[in-house]
């Protein structure tokens, strides 16, 4: 009977780990999906700050040379937004073979801060861009 007791413990342990592992997934994909489809907006938005920049200081560098500037910067953080969300997919793991479920639940709970924050950092660079 305690053995019964013991293996019905361990199979709902075990099952209990599976759901919060697969909600963790869910969450960290979705995250994803959310800042994924954005991408192509940053590249259209950096493209578009550097050739209203450049015509800036065609116009008047002196005059223009400020806003120009942080029109560039802006540009920056649009690019550094869009390789973050490549830096954090090529080091986003799928398998999860040969961790202890304990493992992989922690993983996915630092990925989802991770993958949080390039979310954050997409949103924010795509907001500052829309300023000008």
């Amino acid at each position: 009977m305690v053995i019964l007791i013991l293996v019905a413990g361990i199979l709902a342990s075990c099952n209990g780990h599976q759901k919060e592992v697969e909600k963790l997934k869910g969450e960290v994909l979705e995250i994803h999906d959310e800042v994924m489809p954005l991408m192509g907006k940053i590249k259209e938005e950096q493209k578009q700050l550097m050739t209203a920049s450049g015509k800036l200081m065609a116009a008047d560098s002196a005059a223009n040379k400020a806003t120009a500037n942080e029109m560039r910067e802006v540009a920056k953080n649009l690019g550094d937004a869009y390789e973050g969300m490549f830096v954090w997919m090529r080091q986003y793991k799928v398998d999860f073979e040969g961790m202890e479920e304990e493992q992989v639940i922690a993983y996915l709970e630092e990925q989802k801060k991770k993958v949080g924050k390039v979310n954050d950092d997409i949103t924010n660079a795509l907001e500052e861009a829309e300023a000008y």
